[in-house]
């Protein structure tokens, strides 16, 4: 009766015959016993499992070399419930161990998360002359994929095959499915092929796990493929096949063929329902959502956390932040209860869509609520804040990652250092990046591009060779970082050389953005003639960047017809942007008729000029917004504007001296510019000790830059004023952009 039980996996039953058993006096002999002992493993009943391990040592089953078949499952029971030390020591007293003891020793570390003493394991099973085979490979390479360490399980299935044991379909299903779930499609079908080409048949697994690798590449034809080997094999209506086919049609943009087949599905569960809601929410039709989302109920299916989740993403993604905010509140009603994901979509809903403020009220409600933000969390929301008027905010949200110990996550660390440099705060940024304990290239990249940001090229470069000495691979955005730095040092020939063996040292092929660096390093050493050639020569079609780099050269270094061929390019690429219409017109009426450049057809200033300039500022936690030809709030403030313009104003006729001036409005037509006014009000209203920031959106004329020079020096502040193309610090009469913007 027993072993028929255990035969169908009806453990319970097993369990309670074994207690009937010995409660008439019958007591199992080694077989019945092995059986019992399986029987509790799966039940994970480790009581009745010690009862029947001291009743084996009693009986003397677990002595002797025959033993092993009963110590081996004396060692399975132990490990299924969790007691791995007690189990280590059956292990370390049984006498005979052969490769099934090995493996469920192995299978035990593993489940335990203990992967240097299961590799540990491996390694002394081979030198005791045990072979590993199939089975104990696959516990170890299958227990790092599901642990993310792909790595290791790829060198694992190296040694395996060096071993002469051929992966069956369990190793690369194990793969591939590790791979899935690392966000890794690309290496997740390489390994499917490396199957098929092995000549290993595909379970339905495998084919489901390829299938959902598609989805996350977008792969509609490779994914269509699988679908066809689905029918194949007969797994199409399997419902984890079927689940995967509707996500991967659903986010390829499929969506009525994710529904024949959401259709088809016999027997659908909360995953099946889920996918087809996300697919309709996703492609926009969140109606069609909406009403399969109250379906699910009426066929037996309870809506969980992500299938709530899934229509409030939807509904944020496509604008309706009412209706998510609804579903948000009400979602408890139903017994479903909030969890990080929640929170996490509204605030990253919130950010995607501009209401950066509401976002950070989300965040300081979700933990008022005591929901642990996760890395996600910290991911959404950081960007929302990198911005000079924001720092007191970053701030905060750094508190927040200390105090939930979030700080050692290094993609949470390398966006600390980004946001920390963007509100200007360097010092904070390199504070970070010296804790950061596990820095990759782009924790390298960040702090680089920080100090580039900031105007400090030397430490550019001493970054880029203490990476180097670190053993880190400078990659595209590296090398970018440091031409430029070499370009603002001066350093026309280092500069150069790093551009020419770029292919040859770091396997890097020289991009756009490697060629605008050096029309950037050549321009500012005022070798137009150079830097123009780069543009002529270079084997990829210029874009708008590598244009607007030569202009700003010319304009600095005051060549007309350099500035008008590269303004003209810039208007053929962007016909409809108006400041491109204003700097071409400028142009134009500078150049007159002496240059051969083709006139370009530009709209009337008043038309092109439309748009009023504003900037921002925070003053004393408060942002206030400034307009060009606003008034000073103030007489006190607009009388002294007015004694400041006064005192300044010999030094203000110097500014922008041999360079052309072809975008500014002047200030006599549109009124003060507003970052001037953001510093009167910023220098009489904010403590001396803190710095004045700025975000303004356009670009900063010669003589505002001039007067912030002069405030700086007068008044000893520090102002930081951000336009779109740079930072500009302000210190002591002098700007971290040397002038050249």
């Amino acid at each position: 009766m027993i072993g028929a039980y255990a035969t169908r996996g009806i453990f319970h039953e097993v369990l309670a015959l074994a207690v009937s058993m010995i409660g008439e006096g019958v007591l199992p002999d080694r077989f019945l016993i092995t059986r019992i002992l399986q029987a509790c493993a799966y039940a994970e009943d480790q009581r009745l499992g010690s009862v029947l391990h001291s009743m084996a040592i009693r009986r003397g089953f677990m002595g002797r070399v025959k033993d092993v078949p009963v110590g081996n499952s004396v060692l399975v029971m132990y490990v299924k419930c969790g007691e791995l030390g007690r189990a280590r020591a059956v292990f370390d007293k049984m006498r005979r161990r052969d490769l099934g003891t090995w493996n469920s020793m192995i299978f035990g570390c593993c489940r335990s998360c203990q992967w240097e003493e299961a590799r540990r394991l491996l390694d002394e099973m081979r030198r005791e002359g045990t072979e590993p085979g199939v089975v104990t490979w696959n516990t170890l390479i299958s227990s790092y994929a599901r642990s993310g360490d792909l790595d290791v399980a790829v060198d694992l299935l190296g040694q395996m095959e060096e071993c002469g044991v051929e992966p069956d379909v369990v190793t690369w299903t194990s793969l591939v499915s590790g791979f899935v779930h690392s966000d890794r499609g690309d290496e997740a079908l390489q390994c499917f092929i490396r199957m098929r080409v092995a000549g290993v048949e595909p379970n339905g697994m495998t084919i489901a796990c390829a299938i959902s690798a598609c989805a996350s590449l977008k792969l509609l034809r490779q994914g269509s493929q699988l679908h066809c080997h689905a029918i194949k094999i007969g797994t199409v209506n399997n419902v984890l096949s079927g689940n995967s086919l509707v996500d991967m049609y659903a986010k390829c943009g499929e969506i009525v063929a994710a529904y024949r087949i959401f259709n088809e599905i016999p027997e659908k569960d909360i995953f099946s329902w889920n996918s087809m809601v996300a697919g309709y929410a996703q492609a926009g039709y969140c109606g069609k959502a909406y009403e399969l989302f109250c379906k699910m109920e009426s066929y037996g299916i309870q809506r969980n956390v992500i299938t709530w989740n899934t229509m409030i993403s939807g509904y944020i993604r496509n604008g309706d932040d009412e209706r998510a905010f609804e579903l948000f509140q009400t979602m408890e009603s139903y017994g479903v209860k909030k969890d990080t994901a929640s929170w996490n979509i509204l605030i990253a809903g919130s950010v995607h869509n501009g209401y950066f403020d509401r976002a950070l009220r989300i965040f300081r409600q979700m933990q008022s609520v005591l929901i642990k933000p996760d890395y996600i969390t910290i991911l959404s929301i950081i960007p929302a804040f990198a911005n000079l008027v924001a720092a007191w905010k970053v701030r905060e949200i750094h508190a927040c990652i200390f105090h939930h110990n979030l700080e050692m996550d290094g993609k949470i660390a390398n966006a600390l250092i980004n946001a920390y440099s963007k509100s200007g705060d360097l010092a904070g940024a390199c504070a970070v990046f010296d804790r950061h304990s596990s820095r990759n290239t782009i924790s390298w990249n960040c702090i680089i591009v920080a100090h580039l940001l900031h105007g400090s090229p030397t430490k550019v470069v001493d970054y880029f060779f203490k990476m180097k000495q670190q053993g880190v691979l400078p990659d595209h955005t590296t090398l970018t970082a440091v031409i430029r730095a070499y370009g603002m040092e001066g350093m026309v020939s280092e500069g150069r050389e790093i551009f020419l063996n770029m292919d040859k040292d770091y396997n890097v092929t020289p991009d756009l953005d490697h060629y605008a660096a050096m029309v950037d390093l050549l321009g500012r050493s005022g070798r137009l003639q150079e830097a123009y050639a780069i543009i002529d020569e270079m084997p990829l079609a210029p874009n708008l960047t590598l244009w607007e780099s030569l202009l700003t050269s010319a304009r600095m270094h005051g060549n007309v017809r350099l500035a008008l061929l590269a303004a003209t390019e810039m208007s053929m690429i962007e016909p409809n942007d108006p400041r491109i219409q204003v700097v071409v017109s400028s142009l134009q009426d500078l150049a007159g008729q002496s240059f051969d450049v083709p006139k370009v057809t530009v709209h009337s200033k008043e038309r092109m000029l439309g748009g009023v300039e504003s900037c921002s500022t925070e003053i004393r936690n408060m942002v206030y917004l400034f307009s060009t030809g606003d008034k000073v709030a103030s007489e006190h403030e607009a009388a002294e504007l007015k004694l400041m313009m006064i005192e300044m104003g010999p030094s203000m006729l110097s500014a922008g001296n041999g360079t052309l001036e072809v975008e500014e409005e002047k200030e006599e037509l549109a009124g003060i510019h507003c970052e001037k006014l953001a510093i009167i009000v910023g220098i009489f209203n904010s403590p001396h000790f803190r710095s004045i920031r700025i975000i303004k959106t356009a670009r900063m004329c010669n003589h505002c830059h001039t007067f912030a020079k002069l405030v700086s020096e007068k008044y000893g502040r520090q102002i930081l004023i951000k336009d779109p193309k740079y930072l500009h610090k302000f210190e002591n009469g002098n700007c971290s952009c040397e002038d050249y913007w």
